[in-house]
């Protein structure tokens, strides 16, 4: 394992057991990812690696949904010198369909963002709903 693995595998706190995941799938393992920006500077490594993957692509802007991966997203934009937008959960219907959750931009970040070349960004990615919300909604 690598040490930046090491350290990640220190900041994330895990609990094992039965979740509802945000998805609507089920799991056996909770990330209690409110715990992972406590020192941002411990968490800067990763936005600095994540940066040197995504400068290739020449992305204009991060997007990253609200909250930990706005976080680390915002880091991430930082370090590549472009703008930074984030999209809001907002249920939809819960009818008991998965990925029943949707993210929207901020007005008065949508004119802003049109046109751009836009990387979406989160902190971790299990069945992908706040990742696919904020793609959904045509960052």
């Amino acid at each position: 394992m690598t040490d930046l693995q090491d350290e990640l595998n220190e900041l994330i706190q895990a609990r094992n057991g039965h979740f509802l995941l945000e998805s609507g799938h089920h799991g056996d393992l909770w990330l209690d990812l409110e715990l992972l920006c406590l020192q941002p500077a411990r968490i800067q490594p990763f936005a600095s690696a994540l940066a040197r993957r995504l400068a290739e692509h020449r992305v204009d802007a991060v997007c990253g949904p609200l909250v930990e991966g706005a976080f680390v997203g915002l880091m991430t934009a930082q370090e590549l010198g472009v703008e930074f937008f984030y999209t809001e959960p907002c249920r939809q219907a819960d009818d008991g369909e998965l990925y029943s959750m949707a993210y929207r931009l901020p007005t008065a970040l949508r004119e802003r963002i049109s046109g751009k070349r836009v990387a979406i960004v989160n902190d971790v990615i299990n069945a992908g709903s706040a990742v696919r919300g904020t793609y959904l909604e045509r960052v």
